[in-house]
């Protein structure tokens, strides 16, 4: 239980740091910012490994680099389903997306995770 609650705490600021630091991102409250790190929690553990696992190859041959179009797939997913928050472009997602895994990374660290 405190591992989903680090989690989420982890995601919640991460989320914060990228609306802070992208003009075409838009989170209207600090309830929307909770409801899309929790839903953001749920589509990394559910939806991410089962597109990580179908696009392998392409993954593959692009030494890796389509993972960033997947990362930013999930989080413009997170954003669809979360009323109050948006997002202006795909590329600005995966530019937000690179930036939100470096703040998470950077958190779970800092934690100790």
């Amino acid at each position: 239980m405190k591992r989903i609650i680090l989690t989420l705490a982890v995601n919640t600021i991460s989320l914060w740091i990228v609306n802070y630091l992208f003009s075409g991102i838009e989170i209207s409250s600090g309830e929307t910012l909770m409801m899309l790190a929790i839903i953001l929690s749920i589509l990394n553990v559910t939806i991410k490994p089962l597109l990580t696992i179908f696009t392998f190859p392409v993954t593959f041959l692009t030494f890796g680099l389509f993972s960033l179009i997947i990362n930013g797939f999930v989080l413009q997913l997170a954003f669809s389903f979360v009323s109050g928050a948006s997002i202006d472009s795909f590329m600005t997602t995966v530019l937000a997306a690179i930036v939100l895994g470096i703040a998470n990374s950077f958190l779970n660290a800092l934690v100790g995770k």
